[in-house]
């Protein structure tokens, strides 16, 4: 491979002398890692999609098309050369990337709800149905709405309904009266994008309901196109759940539910975070642990089953039988828990062991990780950018990683020679699982939810062994007892494992220092990181030690950035100033919770009401009765929250942020953000600085981009 990259370079003249020599020796290094290579090609395939959605403009398909099949020419003609020929096949696959994900941009198609629109009496399908707190959370695909172009048209609605509702199932017709809003929008510039989220889940608007919603016909009187198996399947595992938590009412139904048929609505919201506090929230997502204990629950039992059962035993092969029906189990429970991403992730990767079992070539290495990856990629390419991706494989690679590195270090040092060091060996197995496990997501977990949890491997030594040894095998009873209406003698065993484990996320997430609150990781450091971990894991020479230089080097811009100072956002109903503690005072509309919610998640700190007039000044916030000047970094910008403080002097301040339309007769000598351009723009963020005031906005950040609303006024 060297002589052929050398003899290349020379002949075409792509490089010096010096530059040839790097270019062997690199060569040369790729070649020590034989088929280690290979595992690049999904990462390859992931860097293309991951260009569709740095772009702020919506590129045309063909680019990424043509790409591919050059560079699939490229590697047909160049594979007598094997380094060429790989370098082609990156292209290809990078190419095939970009190319998949416009695709399906195309074909999906969602359209965004633009306004508020309602009460409106509409008419619609249900898709799907889950509880929620106070009733329930259901997805309908609604009759035309009145007053909307046909191109506006929301496909599918996502609607809180109460408890007064008839009930209803996937396929069911019903009539509600609904306010209907656009999906909720950033708060800050590259913070959480919920709307790029439900664009890819189909769902265009959010509501809730004015009363209860009425069925008009059942599934069976529904004649048109969107039923069949899937609804059919949607339909079971609302009813699964519906008879899980009437056994097993309130939170501790609602984990069960989860860990079964993947829906959450049940458990309460002090719970969800309780989980996510303690490290434990991965016990909600069906997911590697899931899957692996049930496969391998139903393996051991219809291996030792058969084994008891002498003609079958000596005739038949048991274990590839057992294998045979854990791939059934697990397909079924892939189903049943509606395929998320984690679950999809593991059950490739268990798949591929058990069918490795099946043709008797067991081998489990990063090899099946990658081939996971390709998989998810392929079927839903969005889901690079979602969280449930990145942490899940996160996790994954880096444990892979860990234990074919230090694997038998550990089995040696792990294993006991007494009941009492076998049980020491698996609680220090659990914890350095969990802590290899958290330090693989710790980047995205910071990215996405700024915090860290410091005490995941105590609550894990706890609540894992109990998941895997209680808690999982009783579900697997449940579903097995279900079709008999016999699930209440697992359901109510099952219960007592998940309440210990709830118990245990509790005390666990009110530990002193527990929970740690990160500066936001940018974009960029999230990508070295992300490449310098893949980098340190997937190659096996003393090379792969670079990748902790691009790992320290993505924590390090976290130093950079540090949150806006004061933040326009929802069409001027919200507006956030930071005090020099780093709280943030607001003013906003009564109805304003989810941007409260959504700021203090973004930026991790507590948020206090605006001042009253005459106080606040020592924070830096002078407030009269309409208007407030905000002093910070040497900067003074204007806040105004009502007409009455217009028209406002132009001299003494830097910018003016007006919570109602500010005109403009200042707009040439400063930066002037109002009401008017907050619905223009998104959220719109200012930081202070004693060299000038940097202004961004949501929508600008993102570019021109499908999901992004693009407001008009009514009369165009």
């Amino acid at each position: 491979m060297m002589a052929d990259t050398a003899v290349a370079g020379q002949r075409v003249g792509l490089v010096p002398a010096w530059g040839a020599r790097i270019l062997a020796a690199l060569t040369d290094r790729l070649a020590a890692e034989g088929d280690r290579r290979l595992l690049w090609l999904p990462m390859f395939f992931g860097a293309g999609i991951g260009i569709y959605f740095v772009l702020r403009v919506e590129p045309p398909l063909w680019p990424g098309v043509a790409a591919a099949i050059v560079g699939a020419g490229l590697s047909f003609a160049l594979r007598r050369h094997p380094a060429w020929c790989e370098a082609a096949l990156a292209l290809t696959v990078f190419a095939a990337g970009f190319a998949l994900m416009g695709e399906t941009v195309w074909e999906r198609q969602a359209p965004m709800l633009q306004r508020h629109l309602g009460p409106v009496t509409l008419t619609a399908r249900v898709v799907d149905i889950d509880l929620a707190q106070n009733g329930w959370r259901i997805v309908v695909a609604p009759d035309p709405l009145a007053g909307l172009d046909p191109a506006g048209q929301p496909r599918r609605v996502r609607l809180h309904i109460p408890r007064t509702s008839d009930e209803l199932n996937p396929g069911d017709q019903v009539r509600l009266k609904a306010m209907l809003y656009p999906v909720p929008p950033q708060i800050l510039p590259g913070g959480r994008d919920f709307q790029r989220e439900l664009y890819f889940a189909g769902i265009g608007a959010v509501g809730y309901t004015y009363g209860g919603a009425r069925r008009i016909t059942g599934p069976e009187g529904v004649s048109e196109a969107g039923g069949g198996w899937s609804e059919d399947l949607r339909h079971l595992r609302t009813e699964m759940s519906r008879r899980i938590t009437a056994v097993l009412p309130g939170s501790t139904g609602g984990v069960a539910s989860a860990l079964i048929t993947g829906k959450r609505g049940a458990i309460a919201e002090e719970v969800k975070q309780s989980f996510r506090d303690s490290g434990l929230s991965h016990l909600l997502a069906i997911a590697g642990l899931h899957l692996g204990l049930v496969g391998a629950f139903v393996f051991f039992a219809v291996r030792g089953g058969l084994a008891l059962i002498p003609p079958v035993a000596l005739r038949y092969p048991i274990k590839k039988i057992a294998a045979g029906a854990a791939l059934v189990v697990l397909t079924c429970y892939l189903l049943i828990s509606g395929a998320a991403i984690p679950t999809e992730r593991a059950f490739v990767m268990n798949g591929v062991v058990f069918v490795a079992i099946l043709i008797d070539r067991l081998r489990i290495s990063m090899r099946i990780c990658a081939i996971a990856a390709a998989v998810v990629l392929v079927l839903d390419p969005a889901s690079l950018v979602g969280i449930s991706f990145q942490m899940s494989f996160g996790a994954v690679v880096a444990l892979i990683a860990v234990y074919e590195t230090f694997g038998g270090k550990l089995g040696r040092l792990l294993r006991g020679r007494s009941l009492l060091g076998e049980i020491l060996g698996y609680c220090g197995a659990v914890a350095v699982t969990t802590l290899v496990a958290t330090l693989g997501t710790y980047p995205f977990s910071i990215y996405h939810f700024h915090h860290i949890a410091l005490y995941s491997p105590l609550a894990n030594v706890i609540a894992v062994p109990l998941s895997a040894l209680w808690t999982l095998p009783w579900g697997v009873v449940t579903c097995l007892l279900m079709p008999f209406g016999l699930e209440r003698l697992a359901l109510v065993p099952m219960g007592w494992g998940i309440e210990v484990t709830i118990w245990v996320a509790q005390h666990v997430s009110t530990l002193p220092g527990n929970v740690w609150t990160t500066p936001r990781l940018p974009p960029s450091g999230l990508l070295l990181i992300s490449f310098g971990g893949v980098w340190l894991c997937l190659w096996r020479g003393l090379w792969r030690r670079w990748g902790v230089v691009a790992i320290v080097a993505g924590f390090a811009s976290m130093m950079l950035t540090r949150p806006p100072d004061i933040v326009i956002a929802d069409i001027g109903r919200f507006v956030a100033a930071r005090a020099p503690d780093g709280h943030y005072f607001v003013s906003a509309d009564k109805g304003e919770g989810m941007a409260r919610s959504f700021l203090a998640e973004e930026t991790g700190e507590a948020l206090v009401d605006w001042p009253e007039p005459g106080i606040g000044a020592e924070n830096g916030l002078d407030c009269a009765k309409a208007s407030c000047l905000y002093t910070a970094h040497g900067r003074t910008v204007a806040i105004i929250t009502g007409e009455a403080a217009l028209p406002l002097k132009c001299g003494g301040v830097d910018a003016i942020v007006s919570q109602v339309p500010a005109g403009f007769r200042c707009r040439s000598m400063m930066p002037v953000i109002d009401r008017i351009d907050s619905w223009r723009r998104g959220a719109v963020a200012l930081w202070l600085d004693a060299d000038g005031i940097t202004v961004e906005s949501t929508n600008e950040a993102r570019g021109d981009r499908p999901w992004v609303p693009h407001p008009r006024p009514a009369h165009e």
